[in-house]
């Protein structure tokens, strides 16, 4: 019994669906900056004079082969795994050969993605925005240009879908105020959203998701060499790829540390004991409320390196949006609140000059 109550507080106690909101906007604004970029270029991706064009993609949906996963320990032709024709997926540029229609289509979703970000009509957005960027992802999937972004992307959009992301800090609640006030007058207090069990549920989905994301990373890295003996972070450092070779600084704190054979050493082993320690532990430490500040800021400074470092920025900030989900809506309300009060101090005040308090973010 005591087992049962507990997982239902886990999983369906009532909460502040704020987090959630911030979660929208700034996925949505990440989701319609990536697809925006797609317009340098748009038929270089998709349409008949694509760099892999429809008739490329159409074999490898119907007819290339795919050996699915097996069920025993063999491997190559020992392994029990049936082999397929094709893949099972769809996106409507498999389909539009037309330049014209192809920016028509690109255009209708990108206002889609605005809107969701905006958080208008969000219970249809949220649905159409997924679907938006899983077509794309589809589509590029067979030239090879998926990356972690998307892949990542795609998981936030999936949760925020299920979840009333649209019930705070979004157009569908300041016109529900705004309704509301018209119909009831001055006697209308506003007030902040109501606590809902669809948005504990999809945010306990999304963290223990973003936990397992984690400890695999963990995981997977135990498994190569250079983690163990503290050569990995070269991997990036010293590659033209990934590292910020262009700044001047950068080139010469490498020079630096390189004369210095023991300070280099040093940087290797502690980003690998702390990126080990951060990814294979989070899952266990995040969910205590006296360590979750401590990993949830690992988390921020991880990606924030990952950013600086290796160039991955909109991967980077994508993953600083997931890791919102462990922060409370109570210091998410708090933190906007305290910001409203310091951009819009002429709202607060009554004509006697003293400070009148009123509940902020209500709308």
């Amino acid at each position: 019994m005591f087992a049962a109550r507990a997982v239902e507080r886990f999983f369906f106690q009532p909460s502040d669906p704020t987090t959630l909101g911030l979660m929208r906007i700034a996925t949505g604004f990440l989701v319609l900056y990536v697809h925006l970029v797609y317009c340098i270029g748009l038929t270089d991706y998709f349409g008949p004079y694509a760099w892999v064009g429809n008739d490329v993609t159409k074999f490898v949906r119907k007819d290339y082969p795919v050996q699915a996963p097996p069920s025993n320990w063999k491997e190559g032709l020992e392994s029990d795994g049936k082999i397929f024709q094709g893949q099972t997926m769809w996106s409507i540029y498999y389909h539009i050969e037309d330049p014209k229609w192809l920016w028509v289509v690109h255009g209708g979703i990108l206002v889609i993605m605005l809107l969701f970000m905006l958080g208008l009509w969000t219970r249809v957005t949220s649905v159409l925005t997924w679907i938006g960027s899983l077509m794309y992802i589809h589509r590029l999937m067979q030239p090879g240009m998926l990356f972690g972004m998307d892949t990542m992307t795609n998981l936030g959009l999936f949760y925020l879908m299920m979840s009333p992301c649209g019930a705070a800090l979004s157009l569908d609640r300041w016109l529900q105020v705004r309704r509301e006030r018209r119909r009831l007058g001055a006697t209308y207090v506003p007030q902040p959203p109501q606590a809902m069990v669809s948005a504990t549920f999809a945010t306990r989905l999304l963290q223990i998701n973003f936990c397992i994301i984690y400890f695999a990373a963990g995981t997977s890295k135990l498994m190569g060499t250079s983690w163990w003996n503290a050569t990995a972070p070269q991997g990036f450092l010293l590659n033209y790829s990934f590292a910020p070779f262009d700044v001047l600084a950068y080139v010469a704190f490498l020079k630096w540390l390189v004369k210095h054979r023991w300070l280099w050493e040093l940087l290797c082993t502690t980003g690998v004991v702390g990126t080990l320690f951060l990814e294979l532990s989070f899952a266990f430490l995040v969910w205590n409320r006296y360590t979750r500040w401590f990993m949830v800021c690992g988390a921020i400074l991880f990606h924030t390196m990952i950013a600086l470092l290796m160039g991955l920025v909109t991967f980077s900030l994508m993953m600083l949006v997931l890791v919102l989900a462990f922060v409370p809506p109570e210091a998410v309300r708090q933190t906007l609140q305290s910001w409203e009060v310091w951009l819009r101090p002429s709202l607060l005040r009554r004509g006697d000059g003293k400070a009148e308090p009123q509940m902020a973010l209500s709308r």
